[in-house]
């Protein structure tokens, strides 16, 4: 077995790190979203724009509510509250509704990134887009066989 060694980062290092992990955030197939303690998106990876239709400019200027449907709000703010509590990680499940009014079925898995003092700071999403699977899923326990298209 390997061993652990601790790190020393230099400055060259620490410069490096943000484009790194900027692109790993655009890359991955996961939806990725970093909220403020008042819910104010921070940073929304590129599936994030992908699923919803929003640019990151456009939901830099937004909070995560925006993207609820008003059902579900009471729900995740109460989710949103107990991370920012604290209890973290966590796992749940909502729609989010996307630009053009869809509805998108997400699986999250939420963290958070601690202050100096132990505070929340951030709070952190990742998420899979599990719509075609739970519509899949429906089809299946319906007992009906999806219908094929031929031209």
């Amino acid at each position: 077995m390997g061993t652990i060694r601790k790190c020393e980062l230099t400055e060259v290092d620490l410069r490096d790190c943000v484009p790194i992990v900027t692109a790993v955030m655009d890359a991955i197939e996961a939806l990725i979203i970093v909220l403020d303690t008042e819910a104010r998106v921070v940073l929304f990876n590129h599936r994030c724009q992908e699923v919803t239709g929003y640019s990151f400019d456009e939901a830099k200027e937004m909070y995560l509510w925006d993207l609820l449907q008003p059902a579900e709000l009471e729900e995740v703010k109460s989710v949103f509250e107990k991370i920012s509590a604290g209890q973290f990680p966590g796992k749940h499940e909502n729609y989010w509704v996307t630009k053009d009014g869809g509805r998108r079925l997400i699986r999250w898995s939420n963290t958070a990134v601690l202050d100096a003092s132990g505070s929340v700071k951030y709070i952190i999403g990742t998420g899979t887009d599990i719509t075609e699977f739970r519509t899949d899923e429906r089809v299946a326990e319906s007992g009906h066989k999806p219908l094929l298209g031929y031209p």
